[in-house]
């Protein structure tokens, strides 16, 4: 059964990064853990590339129909929901990707 790798860009302008990480960290990364079947949360900062998202937020899922449920959840809507109304300013970038090896 491969796991799911859910990954969330973001762009935030710099004199909002502190309120953004505080909040990521303490509220939303929390929030998102209230979901049966996510399995880790890693958050990472741009040091280096051309990507124009600054921040990239790591989810791992236990299996593809788990990543499915969660996409359509009414919890994924309210953790969106939630994200917009805090930084409405942030451009966003959203994949997945299925584990191939091993």
């Amino acid at each position: 059964m491969a796991t799911i790798l859910f990954m969330v860009k973001a762009t935030i302008p710099s004199d909002k990064e502190a309120a953004f990480n505080r909040w990521y960290n303490e509220e939303h990364v929390p929030q998102v853990f209230q979901f049966p079947g996510l399995v880790s949360a890693r958050r990472y900062k741009l040091v280096d590339g051309d990507d124009k998202y600054r921040y990239m937020a790591i989810y791992e899922l236990q299996d593809e129909a788990t990543y499915r449920r969660f996409v359509a959840s009414d919890h994924m809507k309210t953790l969106r929901a939630e994200y917009d109304a805090h930084f409405p300013m942030s451009e966003r970038a959203r994949l997945a990707y299925a584990q191939v090896w091993p």
